[in-house]
């Protein structure tokens, strides 16, 4: 089985944009410099895997290029040329030279759009193959993965065909180098004869470009790649950690001890619990795609899943309350944890859509059974710091908190994580700071005067 995500943590995570301008994870990975790569990148982000092998052959290869710093040159526009090239309607050209003596003069006398197009995007496929050939030569000094090795030897194979090493001998640097002759034999070759070997070969170039762009991520981001242990207890082991869309983040660390399966967030509103939860989800979710993860390091077993609430809205379409539609992510995550499976779990802020007391003994209830669930992790946060109190005995369960303090009678964060449970009740401080009491004990005597 493949690893699980859902719509739910899809959204919390902003993983994909829902709506334009608006921020996402893959946004910020986008670095490729072709279409092709952008889309294989999508596949990607839409694809995590709990194959460990296959996991750290991925990290392997962006290693590669990452400390040899050997890359293809690409060129995005010309690579277009060539994607549309190859999608044209116009007929293949036939590889004869009464038909390249008939095609060429019709052009010259009665200009054709298309012939323009097949004859400049032989120019562009020309130097993209000059291009893979100093690659290939650069790079097979290094110790390469099996799947790059494969790569290699099929752009070779593309490159021995008598017809390609006519082409590179001479190279046309612009349209006037090629004959008649050429440009019908050239294309025929392209678009019919080695139609589906010329699709697998940009298929490579698009893989390229995406390795590529991962190793720049390790030099200009901060970003690192995650290392992975064959240990049979569960295992997340994160260093300086912090959330791509943050311009200047308070970088956290966080390790589950071998006996602790439960993270226990409390903190004041606006003070990072929120973000904490998110970093460590996307953290998992990203290391589970074989790429550079947002932190100074990572170790991590391998999950099968991650599941999340942290933006949880009502389901008016099925007259749910809050309350109720908490109750049934819960269940719905419970039947999940039943499948003998390897999952992180993140609620944010449990049972906030319910009174008081029932948000508490519903936590209390909850978070006391997940801490006995063994091969899970999770990361629970609460605004209810009796919860936290009545859990402190709990071996299984790690307290980490977020504070602030007031200066000037305003709250200041400082977004550092901390071990133990927060202490601070700032909502009547901020109530009292806002002056909302005062304004309204002022209505109350007003009405009572008039």
């Amino acid at each position: 089985m493949n690893f699980q995500i859902d719509r739910q943590t899809i959204k919390d995570l902003q993983l994909f944009s829902t709506r334009k301008n608006d921020p996402s994870v893959f946004a910020f990975f986008n670095r490729a410099e072709t279409k092709g790569g952008q889309e294989l990148l999508y596949q990607i982000f839409d694809a995590p895997s709990n194959d460990k092998e296959f996991l750290e052959n991925r990290t392997s290869e962006i290693k590669l290029f990452h400390e040899n710093k050997c890359f293809l040159k690409l060129n995005p526009r010309n690579i277009d040329f060539i994607e549309y090239y190859l999608i044209l309607r116009r007929v293949p050209l036939k590889a004869n030279l009464i038909d390249a003596t008939y095609d060429g003069l019709s052009n010259k006398f009665n200009p054709d759009n298309d012939y323009f197009v097949i004859t400049e995007s032989i120019l562009h496929i020309c130097q993209l193959l000059l291009d893979l050939r100093q690659f290939i030569v650069e790079i097979k000094s290094f110790a390469l993965t099996e799947t790059l090795k494969e790569h290699l030897d099929e752009i070779s194979e593309f490159l021995s065909s008598k017809t390609i090493v006519k082409l590179l001998e001479d190279p046309p640097e612009k349209m006037q180098d090629l004959t008649y002759s050429q440009i019908n034999k050239f294309d025929h070759h392209f678009r019919v004869k080695e139609k589906e070997s010329f699709r697998n070969l940009l298929t490579i170039v698009y893989e390229i470009d995406f390795l590529q762009s991962m190793s720049r991520l390790l030099d200009s981001d901060g970003l690192s790649l995650p290392t992975y242990t064959n240990s049979t207890n569960p295992v997340l082991s994160v260093s300086e950690a912090f959330h791509p869309f943050l311009q200047d983040p308070v970088k956290c660390s966080f390790e589950f001890s071998e006996n602790c399966l439960l993270c226990f967030v409390t903190g004041p509103n606006m003070s990072g619990k929120s973000t904490f939860l998110k970093t460590m989800g996307l953290l998992v979710y990203i290391s589970h795609l074989g790429i550079p993860v947002p932190a100074r390091s990572l170790t991590t077993t391998i999950y099968d899943g991650i599941f999340s609430t942290i933006n949880l809205s009502d389901d008016l379409n099925l007259g749910y309350s809050h309350f109720y539609s908490e109750v049934n992510r819960v269940k719905e995550i419970a039947l999940k944890l039943n499948s003998d499976r390897k999952l992180v779990v993140i609620f944010d802020e449990l049972f906030r859509g319910t009174n008081v007391k029932d948000a508490f003994d519903a936590s209390l209830k909850i978070i006391s059974t997940l801490a006995q669930i063994k091969d899970n992790f999770f990361f629970i946060s609460t605004h209810i710091l009796e919860v936290a109190e009545n859990l402190t005995d709990n071996r299984s369960i790690i307290f980490k908190c977020f504070e602030s303090e007031f200066i000037d009678q305003k709250p200041v964060y400082d977004f550092k994580i901390k071990n133990g449970i927060s202490k601070e009740r700032v909502g009547m401080q901020i109530l009292e700071k806002e002056n909302v009491i005062k304004i309204l004990d002022d209505l109350i005597k007003r009405q009572k005067n008039v």
